[in-house]
C-alpha cells in the first residue's frame, strides 16, 4: 500500500473515532482541548520536530544543551499561562490544595529550593517551570465536573492519535516508526514516541483503557465497539520489533490489567480491597526497594537473589543499567543529602558520568526514576518522594466511597507507574506523559457538590 494511502486511512479511522464516540452520554467541557494537547506532545515527539517535519521554518538552533528549544519553551509556557487562565476562571483555592497534599507539596518546595544550589540554575529554573505547568493542566483536568470522564476523555483523544498513527509510521514511515541500534543489525518500534519504551507505555495504558472501556459499553455495543480494533492495535504495538520487545512494558500491561480488573471484580465487597490493595503496595515498595539496592551492592548472578532478577524476565544487569548507575553515583557522591539541584544533572554532556566523553550519544536519564530523583535532590528527595507514595494510597482508598472506578484507576496508575520507575525514569519530568498521569493521581482535592443540573449521563459502570 502507497504510504500516502496508508496515511489518509489512518487519518479517516481516527475521525470516525472522534465522531463516534461523543455518542455515549459524555460532554466534554471545551478547557479540556488543552491539557490533551499537552499530553499528546509530551507522549509523542517535540513541537519542533513536528513543524520542521512539515517544512514549517523555526528558528536556529545554538547548539548550547543549556540553551535548549525556543519552539519548545514558548509551547509550554503559553499552555501554563492558558491553563492558569482556567484555574482563575474557576476560583481554584490553591492553598487549600497544597494543604491537602502536604508531602507532596514539600517535594515541590523542595524541588524548587534545589535550584539554588544547582550549577545551572537557569537550565533548573526553565525545567522547574515545565512541571509547574504540567501540574497546572492536570489540575484543569481534576476540576472538571466529572474528574474520571475528563481524565478518560484525555486519555482517549491522546490514544484515538497515537496507536493508529504510530502503527502506520512503523510500517510505512520507517524513518519516524523504527530506530536501529548502532551496528544497524537491530531495529526497534518507536512509532510517533520518542522511544520503544514510551511507545510501550502508550500501548500499555492503551490496553488498560480500552479493555475496561470494552467492559463499560458491553451492554450498549458489544462487539461493535471501535475499540475493539483499538485494543488490537495497542497489542500490537506493545509486542514491538520481533528483536527489540519492551518486556518492561508487556509486564507492566499484565500487572496494570491484573490490579485494576481485581479491584472491580471487589466492587460488592469493599472491606476487601483495602487489604488487597496495601499488599500491592507494600510488595511493589519491596520490589522498588530490592532493585534500589541491587544498584548499590550488584548481586551476584548465582545467588539467590541474583536468580530472583532473572526470574522476572531480565539478566542480572537489567539491561546494562547497574553500569549506568554505579558511574551516576560515583558522581552524586559530591552532594548525596540535597543532591546537585532538581534539572541540573542530564544536560547534554555537561555534569554528566565521565564515560560519555567519547561517545557520539549522551544519555538524558538514569533509566530509573528513583536514582534520577536521588541524583538531582538526594537523600531528602528521596525521603519526600517516599512521603508522596506512602500517603497517597490512603488517600486514594478513602475516595473510594465517593467514586469507586476513580479511585480504582488511579490506584492502578499509581501502582504501575511506581513500578515502571525502577527501570524507567518518568518522576518529576514535566515533559514525560506519565509524570502527567501520576499528577492526576497524586493530587487529591476535595469533593465537589453535587451539580445543580446534569451536564451529561455517566457511563454505565460495570456490573
Amino acid at each position: 500500500m502507497p504510504p500516502t494511502l496508508a496515511l489518509l486511512i489512518g487519518v479517516v479511522f481516527i475521525l470516525f473515532a472522534f465522531r463516534v464516540y461523543p455518542k455515549q452520554g459524555f460532554t466534554a467541557s471545551g478547557a479540556l482541548f488543552w491539557p490533551t494537547l499537552w499530553y499528546l506532545v509530551v507522549a509523542t515527539r517535540p513541537v519542533g520536530f513536528w513543524l520542521d517535519l512539515w517544512g514549517i521554518p523555526l528558528p536556529g538552533d545554538s547548539g548550547d544543551p543549556t540553551d535548549g528549544s525556543s519552539i519548545e519553551r514558548y509551547f509550554f509556557l503559553s499552555l501554563t499561562l492558558i491553563g492558569f487562565w482556567i484555574l482563575s476562571r474557576r476560583r481554584f483555592d490553591w492553598g487549600m490544595a497544597l494543604r491537602l497534599n502536604p508531602w507532596l507539596t514539600a517535594l515541590l518546595l523542595f524541588m524548587a529550593a534545589s535550584i539554588i544550589w544547582s550549577q545551572y540554575p537557569f537550565v533548573s529554573f526553565k525545567r522547574y517551570i515545565k512541571v509547574l505547568g504540567s501540574i497546572v493542566m492536570a489540575l484543569v483536568v481534576l476540576t472538571e465536573e466529572h474528574p474520571l470522564e475528563s481524565m478518560l476523555t484525555v486519555l482517549r483523544r491522546c490514544l484515538y492519535i497515537h496507536l493508529p498513527m504510530s502503527l502506520i509510521c512503523t510500517r510505512y514511515f520507517r524513518d519516524i516508526g523504527v530506530s536501529f541500534d548502532y551496528s544497524g543489525a537491530h531495529s526497534s518500534w518507536n512509532g510517533i514516541a520518542t522511544t520503544k519504551n514510551t511507545l510501550g507505555q502508550v500501548a500499555m495504558l492503551g490496553i488498560l483503557y480500552f479493555s475496561w472501556e470494552i467492559r463499560r459499553c458491553w451492554g450498549q455495543q458489544g462487539w461493535r465497539n471501535v475499540h475493539f480494533i483499538y485494543l488490537a492495535i495497542a497489542a500490537f504495538l506493545l509486542k514491538g520489533a520481533a528483536d527489540s520487545v519492551s518486556m518492561t512494558s508487556v509486564s507492566m500491561a499484565a500487572f496494570a490489567l491484573i490490579v485494576f480488573h481485581r479491584i472491580q471484580a471487589l466492587r460488592l465487597q469493599p472491606s476487601a480491597v483495602r487489604p488487597f490493595v496495601r499488599l500491592v503496595f507494600g510488595a511493589t515498595m519491596a520490589l522498588v526497594t530490592f532493585f534500589i539496592i541491587h544498584s548499590v551492592v550488584v548481586f551476584a548472578e548465582d545467588s539467590v537473589f541474583g536468580k530472583m532478577i532473572t526470574l522476572l524476565g531480565r539478566d542480572i544487569t537489567i539491561t546494562d543499567r547497574i553500569y549506568i548507575w554505579g558511574e551516576v553515583y560515583a558522581v552524586a557522591a559530591s552532594s548525596p543529602i540535597v543532591g546537585i539541584g532538581y534539572g541540573a544533572f542530564w544536560i547534554g554532556r555537561l555534569v554528566n558520568i565521565p564515560w560519555n566523553a567519547n561517545m557520539s550519544w549522551v544519555l538524558g536519564q538514569a533509566h530509573s526514576g528513583y536514582v534520577d530523583t536521588y541524583l538531582q535532590l538526594g537523600y531528602v528527595g528521596m525521603f519526600l518522594l517516599a512521603g508522596v507514595l506512602f500517603s497517597t494510597i490512603p488517600k486514594l482508598l478513602k475516595t473510594m466511597s465517593e467514586n469507586f472506578d476513580f479511585a480504582c484507576l488511579r490506584i492502578t496508575l499509581l501502582l504501575t507507574i511506581a513500578f515502571i520507575n525502577v527501570s524507567e525514569s518518568t518522576f518529576l519530568r514535566g515533559d514525560h506523559h506519565l509524570w502527567f498521569m501520576m499528577l492526576l493521581v497524586l493530587w487529591v482535592l476535595p469533593p465537589k457538590p453535587a451539580p445543580a443540573t446534569d451536564l451529561g449521563t455517566p457511563l454505565p459502570s460495570p456490573r
